[in-house]
């Protein structure tokens, strides 16, 4: 009979480090003409179509999300939904190829599985749930 094992407490092992990072910025587009906050003038796409349409871009959240290979980081979003990103591999020149899906509150996908291949640095937009008369616009960076 094998020695029994004893579970790890999670709460009092420190989680692995991430093997990656990705900054989450939750922007929330309208028509309402009042510009684009100060704080995402580092971001020239929102000025270039598709996003020019929208006169206003506000900042709602600000997160960062952990990644490691084999687990899902999530992060719930103001509208209910839930973006899920997950690490698939690093490969030997740095790049990094993440999943990332949106998903309704009752578990249906509403954005389903995105694979994207990014270096640090890089970023990539989803956008076009709609918000509070607008959308939501989620800039996605892969922070190292």
């Amino acid at each position: 009979m094998p020695a029994p094992t004893r579970e790890r407490s999670k709460a009092s092992e420190p989680a692995p480090r991430a093997e990656a990072e990705l900054e989450l910025l939750v922007l929330h587009a309208t028509h309402d003409k009042r510009g684009i906050d100060p704080r995402l003038r580092e971001l020239p796409e929102l000025t270039k179509p598709p996003f020019a349409s929208f006169a206003t871009y506000s900042l709602l959240e600000n997160a960062r999300l952990p990644l490691r290979r084999g687990e899902k980081a999530t992060h719930r979003l103001p509208n209910g939904r839930t973006l899920g990103a997950e690490l698939l591999g690093v490969e030997p020149n740095g790049a990094v190829r993440l999943s990332a899906s949106i998903s309704e509150p009752a578990g249906n996908a509403f954005l389903p599985l995105l694979e994207v291949r990014a270096k640090a640095g890089q970023r990539f937009i989803v956008a076009g749930q709609g918000y509070r008369r607008g959308i939501l616009v989620l800039v996605l960076t892969l922070a190292r």
